[in-house]
């Protein structure tokens, strides 16, 4: 969002970035980090004649409820689970890279800008994070290059990807819950509501661990907060390369056990290569699509 505004402003375009809900813990460190953070968060009204651009998303459920989707002229995305057809109006820039920002990034390129260097550390971070340091299957050649350029931009040195893994690890009892639900993912397929809850950190283990009571609490009020019927974790430990993957009832460890064809599926369960969670949504959709058409919600 920083990122594209400042393009849009540098070609004479006067834009401002907004975001909803809280920081994540990355944002929080690389805004610490830059003490730069031009940001916004979204105001309960906007001018009429105001138009969106999104960056990093496509599903226009979970954007703020203040934005008219008929106003979003540009959207951007490296997700393979869109809901493109509600963007009626809109440009869409939908790309299976392993980040969005690589996608900024090359708009940046094609129109011959640099980006500043504030605004380099925020999109190397961002691909560093999203493609866990090169290290998931989604990562491809575009986004290797793109980390290249930025990173030449931007000053950093090679000890920032370790304090940026690191800062995101800094998880408790206390902030599970919410470290969870800022960047969870809830969806309704074919009448049916599934939930997927997602960390990258250093010592994914802990979920097994200390953490673990905390995480089946956490993953209970979520399934009943999103009304779902189907709820998954997600852990990613970005220093060992591998996923571990968490239910708390039979139902979501039958369906998964089936959507990601692991028949000896535990209720928590290491695997690897590491797998994102932008690659289990689409196998959801063509599972639920072609096994629960009728489910109710």
């Amino acid at each position: 969002m920083i990122a594209y505004s400042e393009l849009l402003n540098i070609q004479g375009t006067v834009s401002e970035s907004v975001y909803s809900g809280e920081l994540d813990l990355e944002t929080a460190f690389v805004k610490d980090y830059t003490n730069y953070f031009p940001l916004k968060q979204c105001g309960d009204s906007y001018p009429p004649d105001s138009k969106f651009v999104l960056v990093d998303t496509a599903n226009p459920d979970i954007i703020d409820s203040s934005i008219p989707v008929d106003s979003i002229t540009k959207v951007f995305d490296h997700r393979q689970l869109v809901f493109t057809n509600r963007f009626s109006n809109a440009e869409l820039h939908i790309e299976l890279v392993g980040s969005c920002a690589t996608l900024i990034a090359e708009e940046f390129q094609k129109n011959d800008v640099i980006p500043s260097q504030n605004t380099s550390i925020y999109l190397y971070s961002a691909i560093i994070f999203s493609t866990i340091n090169f290290q998931n299957a989604v990562t491809t050649d575009r986004d290797i290059q793109a980390a290249k350029w930025l990173f030449s931009l931007s000053g950093l040195d090679e000890n920032y990807k370790n304090k940026l893994f690191s800062a995101k690890s800094k998880i408790s009892s206390s902030n599970l819950y919410e470290i969870l639900s800022q960047d969870f993912s809830a969806k309704t397929l074919s009448e049916t509501r599934v939930g997927i809850a997602q960390i990258e950190m250093v010592g994914i283990s802990r979920m097994e661990g200390d953490l673990r009571e905390s995480l089946e609490k956490a993953l209970k009020k979520l399934k009943d907060d999103y009304s779902l019927k189907y709820i998954f974790f997600n852990g990613i430990d970005v220093i060992e390369g591998y996923s571990l993957f968490v239910t708390i009832d039979p139902d979501s460890l039958d369906i998964f056990s089936s959507i990601l064809e692991i028949p000896e599926l535990e209720y928590s369960h290491k695997y690897s290569p590491i797998v994102m969670r932008k690659q289990i949504w689409p196998k959801v959709e063509a599972y639920l699509s072609t096994h629960l058409q009728k489910t109710p919600k």
